[in-house]
């Protein structure tokens, strides 16, 4: 009999790290680093750089939004782009920056010159440069709005939220048995199913090791509740890594495998569950 447990959904939905953050942070080329993410700290909302100047109008959800990310209302040949008020991984803030005269387009590679929350890079209007490699090399996403009662991402892709209360990237769907993700990348967990992220996992990610993030493990294996398994290394509001499994299959050092009570699980992925040992 299938056993399911829902404890293993409490850290499914957790924001997706950044490349950078693997090994506790890669060193770029030309800026300091935060030690989890490559981007040196974004204007404020009273920046003489681009996009509107003198103090900041809050036209958006966040506290420094010079403009709308989701409505595109800057001037012509200038985009929204949300960027780091702080320079760290959350992106907390839009203004107004130059669109490159010939954009990158979705999954596109682009260059972020300044690093990841600069907020300045070449892709398209309402596109973002994600997963920004030492050097500013990164790919374009479609940025959507998470708060929104039916986000718009292209086929084959769903709306998954980072750090930030309004960061939300539309990102490829994958299933994470097959593990059908490009190099470099790996299926997880995203706020409703599956998507590929990058692998930020580095040294460590292996079975039973504590994680941080929901791409924070080795390929085939789960951020799961720090609970899941005897095993498992302490994490202070972290998680475990865990393997997926398929139900009925066998799990290892006597793990069950459990059912998702998932109710936004889709067809393709019934037969997916994840190992533990709940009491």
């Amino acid at each position: 009999m299938t056993r399911t447990n829902s404890s293993f959904l409490r850290l499914a939905p957790l924001a997706l790290a950044l490349a950078c953050e693997a090994a506790g942070g890669i060193g770029s080329t030309d800026q300091p680093q935060d030690d989890a993410d490559d981007g040196e700290p974004a204007g404020t909302s009273e920046s003489s750089g681009p996009g509107p100047t003198g103090p900041g109008h809050d036209v958006g959800p966040g506290p420094a939004f010079q403009c709308d990310p989701w409505q595109q209302d800057c001037p012509e040949g200038q985009k929204c782009n949300l960027y780091s008020l702080d320079g760290d991984d959350t992106l907390d803030g839009a203004k107004c920056v130059p669109l490159a005269d010939d954009p990158a387009k979705v999954g596109e590679l682009c260059i972020a010159e300044d690093g990841y929350g600069a907020g300045l890079d070449d892709c398209d209007a309402g596109l973002l440069c994600w997963n920004v490699l030492p050097g500013g090399q990164g790919v374009c996403v479609q940025v959507c709005d998470g708060q929104a009662a039916a986000s718009q991402c292209p086929e084959g892709q769903l709306c998954t939220k980072s750090f930030g209360d309004y960061h939300y990237k539309c990102l490829a769907t994958c299933n994470p048995l097959a593990q059908d993700c490009i190099e470099g990348e790996m299926c997880a967990a995203g706020d409703v199913g599956f998507v590929c992220a990058p692998d930020v996992s580095g040294e460590g990610g292996q079975i039973y090791d504590a994680c941080t993030a929901a791409n924070d493990c080795d390929r085939g294996l789960m951020c799961s509740p720090p609970d899941a398994a005897p095993m498992c290394q302490p994490s202070p509001g972290g998680g475990c890594c865990l393997p997926y499994c398929e139900l009925g299959g066998v799990c290892p050092d006597g793990l069950e495998c459990y059912d998702f009570e998932d109710p936004n699980e889709p067809p393709e992925q019934i037969d997916l569950g994840a190992c533990g040992l709940i009491p």
